[in-house]
């Protein structure tokens, strides 16, 4: 699965640092609804959640440096009551509003392409991802993430530095199925958790859980 989005504006940054924007610096933990504008991530991360009806919160996808966010053409799709963005990195944004950016893609057909392109990348998460949510189990989800987790971010000792309570939240099971496939995995000797998160033991083992 994708989780991660950043740079594919790279190529954009200065002509859009030329367009008028607003800056705005957001502290970790800061969250802001879908509004009128679209932004460029110059430094920070910034995850998209989907707001459950049962009160619940699932991540669909992480944002990175020199990408835009929402992408431009899902900006009028959810409700900004259905989806928030949830910072959480300190990071700095350019604000750009929607209408703008729309023009500007008529009149340079590089940044149109670019435009449709992320558009169809982002898309096409969605669907992986509700698919993934259909059809897999809560352990090949579980185990997904947590390989994700290690190839993206190569952490020391293969800590995973986020609390089982809120790894459930992200990958959408309840805590009982959460527990559940934790414990089995601990008696596997594949994980070890502690209060800093959890550590992965033998990635190599992980991977017999994804048939």
């Amino acid at each position: 699965m994708e989780f991660f989005i950043q740079q594919d504006y790279q190529d954009f940054e200065d002509d859009l640092l030329k367009l008028p924007h607003t800056q705005k610096m957001i502290a970790a933990n800061e969250e802001i609804s879908l509004t009128n504008q679209t932004f460029f991530i110059v430094s920070g991360r910034v995850v998209e959640i989907l707001l459950l009806p049962d009160g619940e919160a699932h991540a669909l996808v992480a944002y990175g440096p020199q990408t835009l966010f929402p992408p431009l053409f899902s900006a009028s799709m959810p409700t900004k009551d259905e989806l928030i963005f949830r910072f959480v990195q300190p990071s700095t944004l350019w604000g750009y509003d929607n209408t703008l950016l729309a023009n500007y893609a008529e009149q340079h057909r590089a940044f149109a392409k670019q435009l449709n392109q992320s558009y169809l990348k982002h898309m096409n998460y969605y669907l992986n991802d509700i698919s993934q949510l259909i059809t897999s189990s809560g352990m090949q989800r579980l185990v997904t993430f947590l390989n994700y987790y290690l190839d993206e971010h190569h952490p020391s000792d293969n800590l995973i530095p986020i609390r089982q309570k809120n790894l459930a939240r992200l990958i959408a099971l309840n805590p009982t199925n959460m527990s559940r496939n934790i414990k089995k995995l601990k008696e596997a000797n594949i994980v070890q958790v502690s209060g800093a998160g959890i550590t992965v033991l033998n990635p190599e083992a992980l991977n017999t859980y994804l048939d």
